[in-house]
């Protein structure tokens, strides 16, 4: 018989060495798989004492109040809801203020079975206390579980106590004018200013965790409501365990805030708007402070009308669709699927593109909005602001539709001069000039001194150039819409707007339920829903019914832009504004031709009047918006408050 070779002796070694390290390594699974079997409950709670204590704490350190009471024993979950469990648990963490809290180090196991596990827990009020939570056991293995009492709401209480507080209010601080005079001494600053209340809903929860009782007075509205954390101070107080003292400490006062608001400007500002209904706003461009804000500039939404065509240029001008020097023809009106988009009192207008923007022309720009398309157009408004909460919260958020909202070419070319359902804000309209006045860059606005300037990127430099040229052109040009913007000695750029509103229900041939538009085309009567935002003014809603109608600029002299025929459907689903939202002073009734039921085609409370400017055009030192609620024509109603405004700054040495 043949004997095996040296050779294949040493494989068959190394076979069996191998197979038996096989064998040896599925042992040491099973093994390991069984131990951890042994370490976990059927519930999923750690079986040894230690690792179940610190697991309870590690799960109240994280406020998971499900695992919480997954730990504790079955007596108690049968007996005590979880709802009830997790409401005194939340209670009691409300009461101490408690921010976080960090476990420190492993379980110790106390005499009688119990786990002592100690705690870091940070507060709002009381800093950082020290305690241990000290935990009974109750079974052996598997069914092991915190014998649970109320006292384990809170570490450090002993059985029978509760945690309770109670507190010293600080002393509210002052809101101070920018020149440290308080604002509260300031008539004008009064829409401002806002207003104190009691909390309610999220606003009552975030003051309960701060440390306030319910019941404090808080800001509702205004400047109170924006700078609550700094006006309000911290509260002080002792915090308790049953009759123990854990801790005390002293509250910090509130501190005095100074805005922004410049005292002169805002007196100017509210004497120029007078009893007129709208809103003005005045920014330094630079720092994005708000140096003045009269009537309701941060609340009211209306269709921007023309003033909306820096945002259709600049998606022009980044899409390469026109330069400043392609022309388009003459004519007083555009077609639009068939329909006669006719300019303001059938203006003939058209050449450049600069020159379509500097008399404000219609049948040029709503034609380019329906070659942008509607992506590109919504894209643009994005990318300024709307459809997006504003930077100062207690402003309202201006809207477009999306481009699925924009139905067809003629809803495309009205909402691209303003009108459809764009709705916007006197502040983010002058966000938008101001985003031009420094040369693409948006600047964030603020109500705050001393705050270091944010700014963002939001246009190529070379687009805001050309269109500060275009606005330049608006106020500069003869047959500009914004020539009464001008300014000896300093170069104003700025932009128009005159958007259509639709009209009430008035008596006439449609109807009692009907309205008819200026140019004779019958809606019907809008209705509207209102909500109260921050500042507690009232604003339209998101997709407001009603129509409003397809029209544009009304200038004096020159410079025109669009009214639709009589011909045009209205727009179903448009965006409605009540012209009877405010009382504005009418000179004549339903038989006469101006007013809410006027029948002039020029009359003026058809239309709202928009005006966003800055100046010096090239080294921007003030920028003003202002909006005349059912004012006519921009140009000639709001345009020359804001030259006052920018004069009286500039006189200031902003």
């Amino acid at each position: 018989m043949s004997r095996p070779s040296v050779g294949s002796a040493a494989a068959a070694r190394r076979r069996e060495r191998r197979s038996g390290l096989a064998r040896l390594s599925a042992l040491i699974v099973v093994a390991a798989a069984a131990g951890l079997a042994a370490a976990v409950s059927i519930g999923g709670s750690p079986a040894t004492a230690a690792t179940l204590a610190e697991a309870f704490a590690t799960a109240w350190a994280r406020h998971d109040w499900i695992a919480v009471y997954d730990r504790v024993d079955r007596r108690t979950q049968a007996s005590v809801p979880y709802a009830q469990f997790a409401a005194d648990y939340s209670s009691a963490w409300r009461t101490a203020t408690v921010t976080r809290v960090s476990v420190l180090g492993r379980s110790v196991h106390a005499e009688g079975g119990s786990e002592v596990v100690e705690l870091a827990i940070h507060t709002r009020i009381f800093g950082t206390l020290t305690s241990t939570y000290t935990l009974p056991m109750t079974g052996t293995g598997s069914a092991r579980r915190v014998q649970w009492l109320p006292a384990l709401a809170f570490p450090g209480l002993y059985p029978g106590e509760t945690v309770h507080r109670v507190t010293v209010a600080p002393t509210r601080g002052r809101l101070l004018a920018r020149d440290g005079v308080p604002l509260t001494s300031l008539a004008s600053a009064a829409n401002i200013i806002g207003s104190l209340g009691q909390a309610t809903g999220s606003q009552l929860a975030a003051l309960e965790a701060r440390g306030f009782p319910a019941g404090t007075e808080v800001g509702t509205s205004g400047l109170e409501y924006l700078f609550e954390r700094e006006l309000a101070g911290r509260p002080g107080g002792e915090l308790f365990a049953g009759q123990r003292l854990i801790a005390r400490t002293r509250p910090i006062e509130g501190r005095d805030v100074r805005s922004s608001v410049d005292p002169e400007l805002q007196n100017e500002a509210v004497a120029e708007l007078g009893s007129q209904a709208g809103g003005i706003i005045v920014m330094a461009p630079h720092s994005g402070e708000i140096l003045a804000a009269a009537g309701s500039p941060l609340s009211l939404l209306q269709p921007p009308g023309s003033t909306f065509k820096i945002v259709t240029t600049t998606a022009v001008l980044e899409a390469g669709l026109a330069t400043t020097n392609t022309t388009f023809p003459y004519g007083t009106y555009a077609k639009i699927e068939g329909y006669k988009l006719h300019n303001s009192n059938n203006e003939d207008c058209g050449g450049t593109l600069i020159n379509a923007f500097a008399v404000s022309c219609n049948s040029v720009y709503a034609p380019l909005g329906v070659r942008l398309g509607a992506t590109r157009l919504v894209a643009a408004a994005r990318a300024y602001g709307f459809d997006s909460p504003s930077p100062v919260s207690i402003a309202a958020e201006s809207t477009i539709p999306s481009p699925a909202g924009i139905p067809d070419d003629i809803a495309l070319g009205s909402s691209a001069i303003g009108q459809y359902q764009d709705l916007a804000s006197p502040l983010q309209m002058l966000r938008i000039a101001d985003t031009i006045a420094l040369g693409g860059l948006e600047p964030v606005p603020t109500f705050a001194t001393g705050v270091h300037p944010r700014l963002r990127r939001i246009v190529p430099a070379s687009v805001a150039r050309t269109i500060r040229k275009m606005m330049i052109a608006v106020v500069r040009y003869g047959d500009g819409t914004g020539v009464e913007a001008q300014l000896p000695g300093v170069i104003v750029a700025g932009k128009t707007g005159t958007a259509q509103l639709t009209l009430p229900s008035c008596p006439s041939s449609t109807g009692p339920t009907g309205t008819t538009t200026a140019t004779g085309t019958t809606t019907t009567a809008p209705t509207r829903t209102t909500t109260t935002a921050p500042t507690g003014t009232t604003q339209p809603p998101a997709t407001p019914t009603g129509a409003t109608s397809t029209t544009g600029e009304s200038v004096a002299p020159g410079g025109g832009a669009s009214a639709p025929s009589a011909a045009l459907p209205p727009v179903a689903g448009a965006a409605a504004v009540d012209p009877l939202a405010h009382t504005a002073q009418v000179s004549d009734s339903a038989t006469g031709t101006t007013g809410p039921c006027g029948t002039s085609p020029n009359n003026p409370y058809n239309t709202d009047a928009w005006f966003v400017s800055f100046a010096p055009a090239y080294h921007p030192r003030i920028a003003v918006g202002v909006l005349l609620d059912h004012a006519g024509a921009g140009g000639t109603s709001a345009a020359p408050l804001a030259r006052n405004l920018i004069a009286d700054a500039l006189a200031q040495g902003f």
